[in-house]
């Protein structure tokens, strides 16, 4: 009994003893590694510096790494040159300090760093990029859901890093960013930059081609509360010229202040949720494709709050959108599974109405400058489209009157098209013909010289609820953009009879972002306000649209192609010339080679007169008489001698 006691008390000092050497000998392998720290570190980084180049095609280079205290590391002499191509990047010396907490999680957190004599150069040539390499296309495989891309885990594993890597203390000295592009390049130069209790401010130098601007960035970076914010403004109280932009897109973009900021919000229903805001203090942009001339906004910014969930993203209803006096919140939405869709919901209630029309940017409205209104406006508008099926499109909008009336206009005189007015027409951009469009002129007819069949094959072709609509037809535009997603590109408009003439009237023949949302608004007041007859506005498009070579009006038209007037005109000879509107100099090539038209117009034909008769426009004897074909007996027959190639293009039933 004693000796088995005794054995057990023996047993038990040897564990004591082997765990007691255990200790110390692990004691002394830490004592070891914390004083050859350094010598460890550059083998361990070596090894990886070696890894890196077998397995990229690019050259990293390492002088020295030194291990201060626990978790700092101070690395001199860093150099990545990808083989083809420019170095990338290159700094004499890097420090940095880690937090030990989320390294035993398995995130590497920085707490101070330090960056002297820094500098990363982007430079692409034709495709070749000496960052490409870099880029992986897996990058994002751990965050899929069967094949899907996880947008709620990609974006908060996105915030992890990018807060992970904001140091609580930042110091920058001689630090330069260069983008170059084809040898065309922008360089970024900050002397100095300290982050100190999660706030900095900087002077930058930038420099393309032979401009050079000093722009001072301010703002707070908190990796603890998850937080970023930015503003950007010229130091010399200017303009900040927006770099590379009339490089790539030959336009011109200027702000006063730029201001941005993100967070991360408390996430529900395992939603990445991330907020903030973006301004723009006089943000002016030139470019042809805007406008004619300087847009500027005086205020533009946004208030978001953007949800990421497994299989969507969207921006939340509580958003605000403001610009000038006007805001309103959207609501987006762009979902992956089960297929790709994208919604869009905006409902602005009851606001003032001279709210909205004193915020149109300068520049963009020339036409409504200086006008004044009264009572007040709603707005909404609702889209829906499952991309996988076109036809799921859904479509409405509506810009609603209450008690609104017209004080005053603008530089437009709207009440024009009422009396005989000088107009001119123009071709690429240049005027080619000025005429009256009154009595005056011997080719103006009034609505009821011209044939009926004309009219209604006009309307049939172009817009038949024209009588019906107050300017603007949304089941059109719907069916517009069905049919350009369905074969992804432009391929039809959905402009109705009185946008068509109020472009033709008061616009530019400019084809910008501008002018098609002057359009909008100049048809809405037209037509809202009542300031022309229908009938007057019908007939005035008929004597000044385009119908051939410097042919301008339908009895010009008639004259040309038929050699009568337009009040004769016959079903078949109008369902010819509604066919052309679209493409009036390629009427040629509706025609034979004997001169007849081609068998492709019948369809056009057939759809055209079908419309015409379900709508009593005309009768059953008129379709039965219709043939799909014309005769030329003016100027027009001389020209058909000259054609000698095929159509571009059939006419498609679907333009109906």
């Amino acid at each position: 009994m004693f000796r088995s006691i005794n054995r057990i008390i023996q047993l038990h000092g040897w564990l004591y003893k082997l765990l007691l050497y255990f200790l110390i000998a692990l004691f002394g392998l830490l004592l070891l590694a914390f004083f050859f720290r350094s010598s460890l570190a550059s083998l361990y980084v070596q090894h990886k510096v070696e890894q890196f180049n077998r397995e990229h095609p690019a050259k990293l280079k390492i002088s020295t790494v030194r291990v201060r205290g626990l978790a700092s590391v101070l690395i001199t002499g860093v150099s990545l040159k990808p083989d083809c191509g420019e170095t990338l990047f290159k700094a004499d010396s890097i420090y940095a300090s880690i937090g030990i907490v989320k390294l035993f999680a398995g995130r590497i957190s920085l707490h101070q760093v330090q960056l002297i004599n820094t500098s990363i150069l982007l430079d692409k040539h034709d495709s070749i990029a000496n960052w490409g390499f870099l880029l992986k296309k897996d990058a994002f495989s751990s965050d899929t859901v069967s094949g899907t891309l996880n947008y709620g885990a990609t974006a908060e594993r996105i915030l992890n890093f990018v807060f992970d890597k904001i140091p609580l203390s930042l110091q920058v000295s001689n630090f330069n960013l260069a983008f170059s592009k084809d040898h065309h390049r922008i360089t970024c130069h900050i002397d100095q930059l300290a982050l100190k209790d999660h706030y900095f401010r900087s002077k930058m130098t930038i420099e393309e081609d032979a401009a050079k601007a000093i722009w001072v960035v301010a703002g707070k970076m908190d990796n603890h509360n998850r937080s970023a914010e930015v503003r950007i403004y010229a130091a010399d109280a200017g303009k900040i010229v927006i770099p590379f932009i009339n490089y790539q897109w030959n336009a011109k973009v200027d702000v006063d202040t730029l201001t941005f900021s993100f967070g991360e919000t408390e996430n529900e229903n395992d939603e990445t949720r991330i907020k903030g805001f973006a301004s723009v203090w006089g943000l002016r942009v030139n470019h042809p494709k805007i406008a004619s001339g300087e847009v500027e906004f005086e205020r533009l910014s946004i208030n978001y709050l953007i949800n990421f969930g497994t299989d969507y993203i969207d921006l939340d209803s509580t958003s605000r959108i403001t610009f000038n006096k006007i805001d309103f919140h959207p609501y987006v939405r762009y979902r992956m599974k089960p297929h790709k869709q994208i919604t869009l919901r905006i409902h602005k209630p009851e606001f003032q109405a001279q709210d909205l029309f004193s915020s149109f940017p300068t520049g963009l409205f020339t036409n409504l400058d200086g006008i004044r209104v009264k009572g007040n406006l709603s707005w909404y508008l609702d889209f829906y489209v499952d991309l996988s099926i076109p036809d799921s499109l859904q479509f409405e909008t509506a810009l609603v009157r209450h008690q609104f009336s017209v004080l005053s206009y603008g530089n437009a005189d709207l009440t024009m098209i009422n009396r005989p007015f000088m107009y001119t027409a123009y071709e690429h951009d240049l005027p080619v013909r000025t005429f009256m469009v009154g009595p005056e002129n011997p080719n103006f007819r009034p609505l009821h010289r011209i044939s009926h069949y004309l009219q209604v094959a006009v309307m049939t072709s172009e817009d038949g609820g024209f009588y019906q609509h107050r300017g603007f037809l949304p089941d059109a535009f719907r069916e517009s953009m069905v049919t350009n997603i369905k074969e992804h590109r432009f391929a039809r408009g959905g402009s109705t009879i009185s946008m068509q003439l109020v472009k033709n009237v008061f616009l530019s023949r400019n084809k910008t972002i501008g002018r098609k949302l002057e359009e909008a608004m100049l048809v809405w007041l037209i037509e809202n306000q009542g300031l022309s007859t229908k009938d007057r506005m019908f007939e005035v498009y008929l004597n000044i649209i385009e119908w051939g070579p410097l042919i301008y009006g339908a009895n010009e038209a008639a004259r040309f192609y038929f050699n009568k007037d337009a009040a004769n005109l016959t079903l078949n000879e109008s369902i010819f010339l509604a066919s052309i509107i679209p493409r009036p100099k390629w009427f040629k090539y509706s025609f034979d080679e004997k001169g007849h038209l081609r068998e492709s117009n019948a369809g056009f034909y057939r759809l055209c007169s079908e419309k015409m008769l379900n709508k009593g426009w005309i009768t059953q004897r008129d379709v039965d008489n219709l043939l799909p074909d014309v005769e030329l007996k003016g100027p027009a027959r001389m020209l058909l001698q000259k054609t000698d190639s095929i159509p571009p293009d059939s006419l498609e039933l679907n333009d109906l």
